[in-house]
């Protein structure tokens, strides 16, 4: 009878293993739906600066044309709603 109840080491793994890929499925798409971007209309993105803001000093900005938060492309002399200057900008 403790035969019957007891749990192979091998099917213990196998749940594990499960488990671990269930959760990793998640995480990774909640990731994606995380990561989804603005448009360039939704995010009033224009391709020149307002003043002295401008992408290339953004902490959203990733050199060449990416932006954390906006569609790619982007240019580095544009501006969006969600600019936030670096600390050193200048």
């Amino acid at each position: 009878m403790r035969d019957a109840k007891r749990i192979s080491r091998r099917a213990l793994l196998g749940g594990a293993a499960l488990s671990v890929g269930a959760a990793a499925t998640i995480m990774a798409s909640r990731s994606a739906a995380a990561q989804q971007k603005v448009s360039h209309a939704d995010a009033q993105y224009q391709y020149q600066p307002r003043g002295q803001q401008r992408c290339e000093i953004c902490l959203n900005f990733q050199p060449p044309s990416v932006c954390g938060f906006v569609v790619s492309p982007i240019s580095p002399k544009g501006w969006c709603q969600f600019f936030a200057a670096k600390e050193n900008a200048h």
